[in-house]
C-alpha cells in the first residue's frame, strides 16, 4: 500500500496538474456574454385575441426558426404562437406551420435530413439502413439506382442530425466507470493519419462521446470537455484508459479542484 501511495505522489510530481484555464473549451465558455438573458416570453394565449377558430393542428415539439422572434426556439405548444398552415408536396404531404407573432412560415422537416428533400422518405430510411448496416455508398448506387453523390448527402445529413439527437437524449447520465481510448484510424485517399477518441460504458456498452482528431493535448481536453457535459451533476466514474499522458491533464482540468490550506502553505490538488 505504501509502494502504491509513493508511486502515485512521484507521478503526481512529475506531471505538472491542469486546471480549467488549460481547456480551450473552458476558456471559451468562461468568456463572458456582451448581451444579458432576454426576457421570457409571455404564453401566446395571453397575448392573442381570444376570438377567432382554436388550434387544430399540435405543434409541440416546433418553434418558431426567425432568431429575431420573441418565440424563437420555444417548443412548448402552451407558450410558442404556432398553427398550421396547409400541407404541400406533390408525393408526400408535409406539414406547414406559421407563427403568428412575426408570420414566419416554415416546413415541419425543416432541421431534420428530409428537409427540402423530393425523394420518397422511406426510400431514404431504406437506403440510410442499409449503409447502417455495412453496405458501401458505391454499391448502395447499384443497388437502389441513385448516385453516390446524392447517397453521400443523405448519410452526412443523417449523421449531424444524429449528432444532434445524442447530444439532446445523453444528459445526466450516471456512469460507474468510463474506458477512455484512442483508436488509429486513416480516411480513405488520406495521408493523415487520424484518431477516433471515444468513452464507454464497459457494462451498457454506452459511448457518451466519439470524436476524430489528432492525438493532442487539445484534443483529450475537447473529448473530457464534451464527457462532463453529458454526466449528471456530481457524477465521477472511474476512469481507465491505456495510460496516455494527457488524460491525465485533461482529467484533473474538468474532475479536480483546487483548495488552499494555508496562507504560505501549498496547494495540493484534491482529486476527490
Amino acid at each position: 500500500m505504501a509502494l502504491h501511495v509513493y508511486v502515485f505522489l512521484l507521478v503526481v510530481c512529475l506531471l505538472s496538474l491542469a486546471s480549467p484555464d488549460d481547456c480551450p473549451a473552458c476558456r471559451l465558455a468562461s468568456t463572458p456574454s456582451s448581451g444579458g438573458e432576454p426576457a421570457p416570453a409571455r404564453p401566446w394565449r395571453e397575448v392573442k385575441s381570444r376570438r377567432g377558430a382554436p388550434k387544430r393542428v399540435n405543434t409541440e415539439g416546433f418553434a418558431c426558426p426567425n432568431q429575431k422572434c420573441l418565440y424563437f426556439g420555444i417548443t412548448d405548444d402552451q407558450i410558442h404562437p404556432l398553427v398550421g398552415d396547409g400541407k404541400h408536396g406533390p408525393a408526400e404531404r408535409i406539414q406547414t406551420f406559421r407563427c403568428q407573432a412575426c408570420r414566419t412560415t416554415f416546413s415541419a422537416r425543416r432541421h431534420t435530413p428530409l428537409y427540402r428533400l423530393k425523394t420518397p422518405s422511406h426510400q431514404i430510411a431504406m437506403v440510410l439502413s442499409a449503409l447502417a448496416e455495412g453496405l458501401d455508398a458505391s454499391a448502395a448506387e447499384r443497388v437502389f439506382g441513385y448516385r453516390q453523390a446524392t447517397i453521400t448527402t443523405w448519410l452526412i445529413r443523417a449523421g449531424e442530425h444524429a449528432q444532434t439527437l445524442h447530444e439532446h437524449c445523453f444528459r445526466n447520465l450516471q456512469l460507474p466507470h468510463l474506458q477512455l481510448d484512442e483508436l488509429r484510424t486513416r480516411l480513405r485517399n488520406a495521408k493523415q493519419v487520424l484518431w477516433l477518441w471515444l468513452a464507454i460504458d464497459p457494462l451498457t456498452k454506452i459511448l457518451p462521446v466519439l470524436q476524430l482528431g489528432p492525438r493532442t493535448q487539445n484534443a483529450a481536453h475537447r473529448v473530457i470537455h464534451s464527457l462532463l457535459q453529458f454526466l449528471a451533476p456530481g457524477c465521477l466514474p472511474v476512469f481507465t484508459s491505456d495510460g496516455l499522458n494527457v488524460y491525465f491533464y485533461a482529467l484533473t482540468a474538468h474532475f479536480g479542484h483546487w483548495r488552499g490550506v494555508g496562507v504560505m502553505g501549498p496547494k495540493p490538488f484534491d482529486g476527490r
